[in-house]
């Protein structure tokens, strides 16, 4: 939900999305979210490959 609580509710007659299009906003807030976050995890994990690998270059 967009509004943690109801005191940072818009009244009703000055909102710009329905209540259905906010649920959907929210839904797709929460897939983007959810999308940079496995981003940042991937990103994580090339920059261990790619640590471990210069690291055995070096070894040699």
């Amino acid at each position: 939900m967009l509004f943690k609580d109801k005191k940072d509710e818009v009244p009703h007659q000055h909102r710009i999305l329905s209540s259905e299009q906010e649920a959907v906003l929210d839904l797709y807030i929460q897939h983007i979210d959810h999308i940079f976050e496995e981003m940042k995890l991937s990103e994580k994990l090339q920059v261990e490959i790619e640590t471990q690998h210069l690291k055995r270059i070096l070894s040699r």
